[in-house]
């Protein structure tokens, strides 16, 4: 009975975690159209250097974070959090600041809907991912 809990939650972690690695590559993607199209300085259309710098430097870190989930499940889960809850914060920020009312341009940028959801099931279901535990040798 437990080597079947076990292997439920062993199965359950590396759902979630396929499921964070194939939005990160997705993320991935838009982030390395926007240097192959812009190049690596682009200002994203007139945003902060900070800004631009932050979305640039996702193109790497969430290629990372993908590779993490499955070499080291519990880095890459945290990595995952972290880039995720950063990006959302900074996004919304965006949004309240270069294209106030925050509700209605929030209704007009799908793409920060689909990160807040996905954001909102990250950390509600990193707990059930962090499942995992290294085996040690006795």
């Amino acid at each position: 009975m437990h080597r079947t809990l076990d292997a439920k939650t062993s199965r359950r972690s590396l759902i979630l975690r396929t499921i964070y690695a194939l939005c990160l590559l997705g993320a991935t993607y838009n982030h390395w159209s926007a240097i192959y199209n812009h190049g690596l300085h682009w200002d994203y259309g007139g945003f902060s250097r900070a800004s631009a710098t932050f979305w640039t430097a996702l193109a790497f870190i969430d290629p990372a974070a993908v590779v993490l989930l499955f070499a080291r499940p519990n880095i890459g889960i945290g990595l995952t959090v972290g880039i995720i809850v950063t990006d959302v914060i900074h996004n919304v920020w965006i949004q309240a600041h270069y294209f106030p009312p925050l509700l209605q341009s929030l209704a007009d940028s799908p793409l920060v809907i689909e990160q807040i959801a996905f954001m909102v099931f990250v950390l509600v279901s990193s707990p059930f991912a962090w499942a995992v535990k290294r085996q040690t040798a006795a």
